[in-house]
């Protein structure tokens, strides 16, 4: 099988990437590690909430959906300590009732 080697430039001035891989995740969330990234993917291609934030072409290439991945981290956050967990409509509905409250 060939080798593939991808590397990512951005086309113009403002485009911003909405898709990356553990490298770039690490980048714009400072202070996450590649272990914990590759832990939280695995979590997020098991849950069938985040499943469509993340995909493999190969078994080497990841690409995780930025804003996925932030919905993910929030999920997680929100659902640490609970034993029943909400999905991730409950938890954007919570959100917006929670934002018009505070308004």
């Amino acid at each position: 099988m060939p080798k593939v080697e991808i590397t990512y430039k951005a086309v113009g001035i403002n485009e911003d990437a909405e898709w990356g891989d553990y490298d770039h995740l690490m980048q714009r969330w400072e202070g996450l590690s590649k272990p914990v990234a590759k832990q939280w993917a695995t979590e997020m291609r098991e849950h069938p909430d985040f499943n469509k934030y993340i995909d493999n072409p190969t078994h080497k290439i990841v690409f995780i959906n930025y804003k996925g991945f932030e919905l993910f981290a929030k999920w997680k956050s929100r659902n640490r300590y609970l034993s029943k967990k909400e999905s991730l409509a409950e938890m954007l509905k919570n959100m917006k009732l929670e934002t018009e409250v505070l308004s």
